[in-house]
C-alpha cells in the first residue's frame, strides 16, 4: 500500500476560527482521517501539512514510527505531523479491520470521562454568563466543567487584579454546586506571586485542578507554585514530543499533566507520553478542545492508557458539532463510549462538511 496524496476540509465555527481536517489517500482506496491544530491563524501549519503530504507519498502509510520520526523543525511543522499521523492510524485500523484503540494495547476501559470546557462558547464573560453554560452544561450530563476567566489580564501580580475571574469562578460553584468537578484555566496569567493570591481566594471552590497558573517557561516560578499554592497543577498543553516532559516528571513541576493529539506528534506520541507518565506515576488528562476527529483520536489513545484520568470536550461552539461525522459523535452523562470500528471510527460527513465549508 502506498500513499498517494492528501485532500484538505474545513469548516468555520465560530470567532474562534476553524476545524481543518486532512484524508491521507492510498493507492488501496483506503482514506485515513486527522484532525489538525487550526483556530484562526494556521496559515504556516496548513503550509507545513502540503509540504508533509508531497514528502510522504509514495510510502507505505502503515510504518506509522518511520514517518512518525520525521524530523519537524518548528512548531507548525509538529502541528502538521500531529494530523497526518492520527490519519495513518486509522489507515492501518482500516486495513486491519481493527480499531485503532486494539492497536495501541487494547481497552483498559469501556468509556472515556470528558470535561466541559465552556471556556470557547462563553461569549457574555461576566459571572452570570460563565454560570449560565456551566448549568447547560451540567443539565446535559457533564459532571465536571472548566473555564477560563482571567482571559485578557495583563500578567498579575496579585489577587486584586484578577477579581473579577475570582467572582466567574464563584459563580460557577454556586450555580453547578458542591457535587460537580470544576477546573480552572489560568493561560499564564499570573506571576508566582499572583497565582497563590488568586489560589488562596480560590481554595473554598474546591478545585479539580489549577490549570497554568505562571509560565511554564520558568521551572522555578512553577515549582515555587505548586509548592505554596495547596491546589492541585495541571498543564503542558503546548509542550510537544517525548523530551520536552523530561523535565515535568524529573522535576514534578505538575500534578495533571495535559499533552495534546494536535501538538506532541499525534496518536502514538499521546500513548508514549502517558506511559512514560504512568511509569513516574502521573495520570494523563489530554488537552484538546477542537473538534470531533480530535475527540475520536484522544479516545482511542486513552481507552489504551491505564493511567488515563480525563478528557476534554469543546463543549457548545456549535449545534450541529455531533453531525459533522458519521456515525455522530454521541455523549452519554458526559461520557464517550469506546468504539470497535475499524481505525478511529468515525468519518466525516460531507453533507455537513460542505454546508459549512471555508475555503483554505
Amino acid at each position: 500500500m502506498k500513499i498517494t496524496g492528501i485532500e484538505l476540509d474545513a469548516v468555520h465555527v465560530n470567532h474562534r476560527g476553524d476545524w481543518v481536517f486532512v484524508h491521507v489517500l492510498t493507492d488501496a482506496g483506503i482514506r485515513g482521517l486527522g484532525e489538525m491544530r487550526s483556530g484562526n491563524k494556521y496559515a504556516a501549519q496548513l503550509s507545513a501539512l502540503r509540504d508533509l503530504g508531497e514528502a510522504v507519498t509514495g510510502r507505505d502509510p502503515r510504518h506509522i514510527e518511520a514517518i512518525a520520526s520525521h524530523d519537524t523543525r518548528t512548531k507548525a511543522e509538529l502541528y502538521a505531523l500531529s494530523a497526518l499521523e492520527q490519519a495513518l492510524w486509522d489507515i492501518l485500523g482500516k486495513s486491519l479491520n481493527a480499531p485503532v484503540h486494539a492497536l495501541l494495547g487494547g481497552p483498559c476501559r469501556d468509556e472515556i470521562r470528558l470535561y466541559a470546557n465552556i471556556n470557547r462558547a462563553t461569549t457574555d464573560r461576566s459571572p452570570s454568563g460563565f454560570a449560565k453554560n456551566a448549568e447547560v452544561a451540567v443539565a446535559q450530563g457533564f459532571d465536571a466543567v472548566k473555564l477560563a476567566p482571567f482571559d485578557g489580564l495583563p500578567v498579575a501580580n496579585s489577587a486584586k487584579d484578577a477579581v473579577k475571574g475570582i467572582a466567574c469562578m464563584r459563580a460557577v460553584r454556586d450555580a453547578i454546586g458542591p457535587d460537580i468537578d470544576l477546573l480552572v484555566d489560568c493561560h499564564n496569567r499570573f506571576t508566582a506571586r499572583g497565582a497563590v493570591e488568586v489560589a488562596d481566594e480560590l481554595r473554598a471552590l474546591d478545585l479539580f485542578w489549577f490549570e497554568q497558573p505562571t509560565s511554564e517557561k520558568s521551572l522555578e516560578n512553577c515549582l515555587a507554585v505548586k509548592d505554596q499554592c495547596g491546589l492541585t497543577i495541571a498543564g503542558g498543553e503546548q509542550r510537544g514530543r517525548r523530551e520536552e516532559w523530561v523535565e515535568v516528571v524529573e522535576n514534578r513541576s505538575m500534578d495533571i499533566p495535559m499533552p495534546d493529539v494536535t501538538v506532541v506528534g499525534g496518536i502514538g506520541e499521546l500513548k508514549k507520553i502517558g506511559d512514560m507518565l504512568h511509569a513516574w506515576g502521573l495520570p494523563t488528562a489530554p488537552h484538546g478542545p477542537f473538534g470531533p476527529v480530535v475527540i475520536a483520536a484522544g479516545v482511542h489513545a486513552m481507552a489504551a492508557l491505564p493511567g488515563f484520568l480525563i478528557l476534554e470536550y469543546g463543549w457548545g461552539e456549535v449545534p450541529w458539532r455531533k453531525d459533522l461525522t458519521l456515525p455522530a459523535e454521541e455523549i452519554v452523562n458526559g461520557r464517550i463510549r469506546i468504539n470497535n470500528r475499524p481505525g478511529l471510527g468515525v468519518e466525516l460527513n460531507a453533507e455537513m462538511v460542505e454546508k459549512h465549508r471555508v475555503d483554505i
